[in-house]
């Protein structure tokens, strides 16, 4: 190992003669090699420091994922100011650094902060690091690429930041919520609809976003004549104008990539590709009648098979029943739900029926309903009474007790015999779909 790691030196620093001077080059075979590599990591640490405002970059850990807006500020003291807008900043913790060397030279964040958060979310699978390989460094750039990634790596880009930067990206923090899924209004479907030059629906789809780690959204497309649904997961990184998608959405021979926010309107608008582009609320329905591939026979078993079917988010690992749509799931973790109870006419509770919310601070709220089955077609919930605080729970509400109701088909995702899965598709939002166990 310590032969591999002088020969990776050598190779650095011969491609640092090489843009050196004759006057610069004697001097360096003067030296031995330790302290040429010595020289090297200093050059990079004095580059870090040097920088007058610190650093910013937009990391992106990998192609699926969208970009962090994180600025750095690395001081003689050997730690590291970063402010980002990660999850509201709550991991910017100072950090010390360190330039060393193992293989190649390497910059490494030595304490818990925002890369070290990036690196565990999702059980480790999102792809960050906190050690980066240094690949080119100038006074104005530098160029990382990550250090355990075998194939394609990532690369990670520090740009010299301005006196403006930092409270650039502290203010990024706020523009998340614009672009999260609304949970306090009665609306629940989010469109992006492409116009023609008169106005004319092109494309309608529907759009979701919640800001967690993954930093991505999805755009669904619903079928009305086959009743098949299809959803496209794509990374976004925040501006201070809006939002960009960092893979273009392809529709036909459409790209689109960039959007405006209007705080007005609350509408995000794009004109790439010379068309209009808007994301909003209600602006065009998704189905606007039954679609018979959707309808089952399965809803007449409602309420005689189980008397309580739940609802698991992803929280729970493989009891998560996958064909939930994004929409919803982005729904419920908006609204801070991790688990719906479904109890049909509970003998304890004078055979009323009622929904209970699971809420992730470990509280509960209910709401009665009654419902009414339509033989071979649908259940429609139908709202009596709230009991608890309703905050962030409104459009579920308008969701769930929608006059259109659900469609009903069992499904093939439950590993448990005694506890078949079955899917409840809206009506009139069919993008909205969630799976439930019968229990």
């Amino acid at each position: 190992m310590l032969r591999n790691i002088k020969i990776n030196s050598l190779l650095f620093l011969l491609l640092a003669v090489f843009a050196c001077s004759d006057d610069d080059v004697q001097p360096l075979f003067e030296q031995d090699s330790d302290t040429r590599v010595n020289i090297l990591l200093e050059s990079y640490r004095e580059t870090l420091i040097n920088s007058e405002f610190g650093w910013k970059t937009v990391y992106q850990p990998g192609t699926n994922f969208g970009g962090n807006n994180i600025y750095l500020k690395f001081n003689e003291d050997k730690t590291v100011d970063i402010v980002s807008d990660v999850l509201g900043g709550q991991n910017d913790l100072e950090t010390t650094f360190r330039v060393g060397i193992s293989q190649f030279p390497e910059l490494v964040f030595e304490n818990y902060t925002t890369f070290h958060a990036l690196f565990e979310a999702q059980n480790f699978n999102l792809g960050a690091e906190f050690e980066f390989i240094f690949e080119e460094v100038s006074e104005d750039r530098i160029k990382f690429r990550s250090k355990t990634d075998i194939s394609n790596p990532t690369e990670i880009i520090f740009e010299k930041a301005t006196a403006e930067d930092q409270e650039n990206i502290e203010n990024l923090r706020a523009f998340y919520d614009q672009l999260q899924d609304d949970t306090n209004t009665l609306r629940f479907i989010r469109n992006l609809v492409v116009l023609d030059d008169a106005n004319n629906i092109l494309y309608n789809r529907t759009f979701t976003y919640v800001d967690d780690l993954e930093r991505t959204a999805g755009v669904t497309d619903f079928n009305s004549e086959t009743g098949e649904i299809s959803t496209e997961i794509l990374p976004i990184s925040i501006t201070t104008t809006g939002f960009n998608f960092l893979a273009p959405l392809i529709l036909g021979d459409l790209s689109i990539s960039s959007f405006i926010y209007d705080q007005d309107l609350g509408t995000y608008t794009s004109t790439d590709s010379g068309v209009t582009t808007i994301i909003g609320y209600d602006l065009a329905p998704v189905a606007t009648a039954i679609i018979p591939e959707l309808a089952s026979p399965d809803v007449n078993s409602f309420g005689v098979d189980f008397s309580t079917y739940s609802y698991f988010d992803e929280s729970f690992g493989s009891s998560f029943l996958n064909q939930t749509s994004e929409n919803f799931k982005n729904l419920a973790k908006a609204s801070d739900v991790f688990r719906i109870d479904m109890v049909l006419d509970d003998p304890n509770f004078s055979n009323q029926s009622y929904f209970i919310f699971n809420m992730n601070d470990g509280s509960l709220n209910f709401a009665t309903f009654t419902r009414e089955v339509i033989a071979n077609e649908r259940v429609v919930f139908t709202f009596s009474q709230f009991f608890g605080d309703t905050d962030g729970l409104i459009n579920i509400f308008a969701l769930l007790f929608s006059t259109d109701g659900f469609y009903m088909t069992q499904t093939d995702e439950s590993r448990f015999a005694s506890n078949p899965s079955y899917k409840f598709t809206s009506v009139i939002a069919p993008n909205l779909n969630f799976s439930v166990y019968g229990l």
